[in-house]
């Protein structure tokens, strides 16, 4: 009996050796019901988290851009060799529409003219005799009739009397010498530029059209080269009658389209008056002073020079000799 109660306390100690002989280095998980795992819990947090921050865009509303470029640069081809064009003929500017009226013949050897279509050319040879009509009521001063006095031709103002006669005319007769020249005149509604052109078939009556809409005066004809010519050199052939004041013109030309009248030392502070008779122009004064001479924007033709005072002396400027 004694011998088995001493030999309990031994297999004890055996069975508590065999134990302290195994590995326990190794963690063991335990599951205990009712208690959270802390692994599981952060890995549920952080998948949270992550899902938030995937849906962040979609949730956020982006504007709409409100800005532009500053600056863009434009697209260049890349030539990578020069390629050969064709050559092509130079670019010219079209001729100037022309502002010659055309000529429709009419009966019982009348041409007509549409006023509004430009400057007419009327053709009338040597020893013929031309009438160019007026618009019936049209009315016109014989002095305002202007053409180069040495151009060869003649104009005369042919008056209307009653009936089928009432318009009033002008009657164009050329010198066997005469030349291109150019006829200007105003009336009372209107003014005319017209070519006398002694070469070709005469135009022994011609006549006018006319239209609401028309301007009031015709365009100016090219120069011929005779005139162009011609106003490169200056022009002498003027001539004065009358009184001789002190301030009376040493010289007279013209050049071109103006006309210069040059007084004597001092003669330009007198100031006397210019009036223009032909060609007939409707600005008071058409002309200004330039040192000691007067300057006329016209080819001058006929003219006067008046003084200032009361009983002041006039002297009387042709051109070409007429008086």
């Amino acid at each position: 009996m004694k011998n088995a109660l001493f030999m309990l306390p031994l297999v004890g100690l055996a069975a508590l050796s065999g134990c302290a002989g195994e590995n326990t280095e190794t963690p063991v998980t335990v599951d205990v019901p009712g208690m959270p795992s802390p692994e599981l819990a952060l890995q549920k947090s952080l998948d949270r988290i992550n899902g938030f921050l995937g849906s962040l865009n979609q949730r956020i509303d982006t504007p709409v851009r409100q800005t532009t470029a500053l600056a863009v640069t434009p697209s260049h081809p890349i030539n990578l060799a020069p390629q050969a064009q064709a050559s092509s003929p130079p670019v010219t500017s079209p001729p100037a529409a022309s502002h010659e009226a055309s000529p429709l013949a009419g009966k019982a050897g009348l041409t007509w003219f549409a006023y509004g279509d430009g400057y007419a050319r009327v053709r009338c040879a040597p020893s013929a005799l031309c009438i160019l009509r007026l618009q019936p009521g049209e009315t016109v001063a014989s002095e305002a009739l202007a053409v180069e006095p040495k151009a060869g031709w003649r104009t005369d103002l042919v008056r209307g009397t009653h009936g089928i006669h009432a318009a009033w005319a002008v009657a164009l007769t050329p010198d066997p010498a005469a030349r291109r020249s150019i006829l200007r005149f105003s009336t009372s509604r209107r003014s005319y530029i017209v070519i006398l052109d002694p070469v070709g078939p005469s135009m022994r009556s011609i006549a006018y059209s006319y239209a609401s809409g028309d301007p009031q005066t015709q365009p100016e004809p090219p120069p011929s080269p005779e005139a162009l010519a011609r106003r490169n050199t200056p022009d002498f052939d003027f001539h004065m009658t009358g009184s001789s004041p002190g301030w009376k013109p040493l010289r007279i030309y013209r050049e071109g389209d103006h006309t210069y009248i040059q007084f004597p030392p001092g003669g330009i502070n007198s100031a006397p008056r210019l009036v223009v008779l032909s060609p007939s122009t409707t600005a008071t004064q058409p002309y200004r002073t330039v040192g000691d001479s007067y300057v006329v924007d016209l080819p001058v033709t006929d003219a006067l020079l008046i003084g200032n005072d009361p009983g002041s002396p006039t002297i009387r400027i042709s051109h070409g000799g007429k008086a």
